[in-house]
């Protein structure tokens, strides 16, 4: 039986084979009844606008359903300022296009937060890019603004995402 088993799964290695792409952030999730706002030389603490510190992006290189190759992949990294009472692991970020055109949705319409490494979070975004003859040029005008868990806002930051950060 298992000699078996073996000979089917080294016949049909194809079928065991898929692409799975984890995106490299994780839904941020309010918790508005347990909420309390952070108070900064007698007032109420605002956030912080994030600094983005590093920008890299990845085409795919094959046509769609060819292979795992046609995914496009951008990577974002935040910097947050030490000063903020609100820790970096307290927040999430929205991502928002303001311009430019979009080969296939990036960001996620919903807050999320990052890989936290000290007062940096890393953000991958992957999207389905396809073959270089087919993709639309990257020229995007973003924004990113922090939210805290009581659903408050900071002031956003705006980048260019393009091609060549490549």
């Amino acid at each position: 039986m298992k000699t078996l088993l073996l000979a089917a799964c080294l016949a049909c290695p194809l079928l065991a084979h898929a692409c799975l792409f984890a995106p490299g952030y994780q839904r941020f999730k309010p918790a508005l009844a347990s909420f309390e706002s952070r108070t900064d030389h007698g007032g109420v603490a605002l956030l912080p606008a994030p600094r983005v510190n590093a920008i890299h992006v990845a085409r795919g290189t094959a046509s769609p359903g060819a292979s795992c190759d046609d995914a496009g992949s951008l990577t974002l990294e935040l910097d947050w300022p030490k000063a903020s009472p609100y820790k970096l692991r307290e927040v999430g970020f929205y991502f928002r296009i303001l311009g430019g055109k979009e080969p296939d949705q990036i960001f996620p319409l919903e807050p999320v937060s990052g890989t936290v490494e000290g007062q940096r979070a890393r953000f991958v975004f992957i999207w389905l890019d396809g073959h270089p003859s087919r993709q639309t040029p990257l020229n995007l005008d973003v924004e990113v603004f922090a939210v805290n868990k009581g659903l408050e806002i900071g002031p956003s930051r705006r980048f260019r995402v393009t091609d060549a950060m490549r």
